[in-house]
C-alpha cells in the first residue's frame, strides 16, 4: 500500500442524524429466541439498534446536512460541491444526490455525484472531497453519508438482522491549511463475501430484484482483522509516526469483538480506540463521523491526530490521518420517526 497526500484543505464540520426508532433484545428475543439474542449481544455488544421505518435514505441525510448548515452557519448558495455515499439510494435512478441537492436547495451549478461505497465509504469520501477542494474545482464539498440498513436485511437472518442500523452524516470540507495523510486499497475477489445482489429480470413492469444482504461472517472478520492493523501501520509509518502520536482512532464500528481484537492487536487503550455500537449497530459509511459527532464534548487537543479506518463491502479499506482539532463536531441530531 502506497502512502498519499492532499494539502491545502480544511475539515470544517462534522455531525450525524439518527432516527429515533429502536428495536431492541426484548423485541428481538420475540422472535429469535432470549438465548440466541443473549448470545449475540455477547458477542457484538450490541443490544439495540436504530431504525428508520417509514423514512427514505435522504431524510436522515437532509436532516444531519440541515443540521450541519446551521450549525455552521453556511448558506446553501455557497456549496458548490455534494457528494453522497449510499448502498440504499431511494431510487434506482439518479440517485440519492439528486434529491438531497433539492431539499437542500443547493445551486444549479453546484458539482452532485452519488457514491456506492460501504464501510469504507466515508474514508474514501473524504478523500474524494478534499481532492475537488485541492485542485480547485471547488470551494465548499457538503459529503453526506446514509444508510437504511434495515430495509436490505433478512429478517429471518438473525445473525445480520442485530448489528446493522440506520443514520446518517454531514461533513463540510473547504480550502485551509490542513494536510490529509492516508492509504486505500481494495481485493475485489472478495466481492461476493459481503453485499446486496442485484437479479436483472423482466417481469411486466419490474426489471429486476434485490437481494437481501447477505455477509460471509468468518471472511468478513479474517479480512477486518489482518487488512486494518496493516493499514494503520502503513499509513503511521509513511509518516514516522508511532501508535503512542495518534490521539483517537476512529475506526468503522461492525461490531465489538472486531474492534475490540483490533485495539488489543495495536495495543492501545479502550479511550484511544472506543467503542460505540450499543444502541446503534453497524451504520456502515456512517459509523466514523456517527462517532466523532457523539464524541462532541471533546477537547479539541483529543483530535489532533486522528486516524480514521473503513473497511468493508469491496472489499475495500482505507486509512486517513487529519488534525480535526479546529473542526466543529455538532451532536447528533434525532430525526423523529413518522407514524402516519
Amino acid at each position: 500500500m502506497a502512502s498519499r497526500t492532499i494539502s491545502g484543505v480544511s475539515v470544517k464540520a462534522i455531525t450525524a442524524a439518527l432516527p429515533s426508532g429502536t428495536i431492541g433484545e426484548a423485541e428481538f428475543a420475540a422472535i429469535y429466541g432470549e438465548r440466541e439474542v443473549a448470545r449475540i449481544v455477547r458477542g457484538t455488544g450490541i443490544g439495540s439498534i436504530r431504525t428508520a421505518a417509514g423514512m427514505g435514505t435522504s431524510d436522515l441525510i437532509v436532516a444531519a446536512a440541515a443540521h450541519l448548515m446551521r450549525g455552521w452557519k453556511i448558506a446553501a448558495g455557497e456549496i458548490d460541491g455534494l457528494i453522497v455515499v449510499t448502498q440504499t439510494p431511494d431510487d434506482w435512478s439518479p440517485g440519492c444526490a439528486y434529491a438531497v441537492h433539492d431539499r437542500l436547495g443547493l445551486p444549479t451549478d453546484c458539482f452532485v455525484v452519488d457514491v456506492n461505497a460501504g464501510c469504507a465509504g466515508y474514508v474514501s469520501g473524504l478523500i474524494q472531497a478534499a481532492s475537488l477542494v485541492a485542485s480547485g474545482a471547488c470551494r465548499n464539498v457538503l459529503l453526506c453519508t446514509g444508510d437504511i440498513n434495515t430495509r436490505l436485511v433478512d429478517d429471518q437472518d438473525h445473525q445480520v438482522r442485530m448489528l446493522f442500523g440506520d443514520a446518517a452524516s454531514a461533513t463540510l470540507i473547504t480550502a485551509g491549511d490542513e494536510t490529509l495523510h492516508f492509504v486505500s486499497g481494495a481485493d475485489g475477489s472478495g466481492r461476493s463475501l459481503l453485499g446486496v445482489n442485484l437479479q436483472y429480470e423482466k417481469d411486466g413492469e419490474r426489471t429486476g430484484t434485490i437481494r437481501c444482504l447477505k455477509m460471509d461472517g468468518a471472511a468478513v472478520m479474517s479480512f477486518a482483522l489482518r487488512r486494518v492493523p496493516e493499514a494503520i501501520d502503513t499509513l503511521l509509518k509513511s509518516q514516522d509516526k508511532g501508535l503512542d502520536d495518534v490521539g483517537l482512532f476512529a475506526l468503522h464500528q461492525p461490531n465489538r469483538f472486531i474492534l475490540d481484537y483490533i485495539r488489543n492487536r495495536l495495543g492501545v487503550s479502550p479511550e484511544r480506540l472506543p467503542v460505540d455500537v450499543d444502541g446503534i449497530g453497524n451504520t456502515n459509511s456512517t459509523s466514523i463521523p456517527l462517532l466523532l459527532s457523539r464524541r462532541h464534548e471533546e477537547d479539541g487537543d483529543a483530535r489532533r491526530s486522528v486516524v480514521m479506518c473503513g473497511f468493508g463491502v469491496g472489499l475495500a479499506w482505507g486509512a486517513l490521518l487529519a488534525d480535526l482539532s479546529k473542526t466543529r463536531v455538532l451532536a447528533p441530531v434525532e430525526v423523529e420517526m413518522d407514524v402516519a
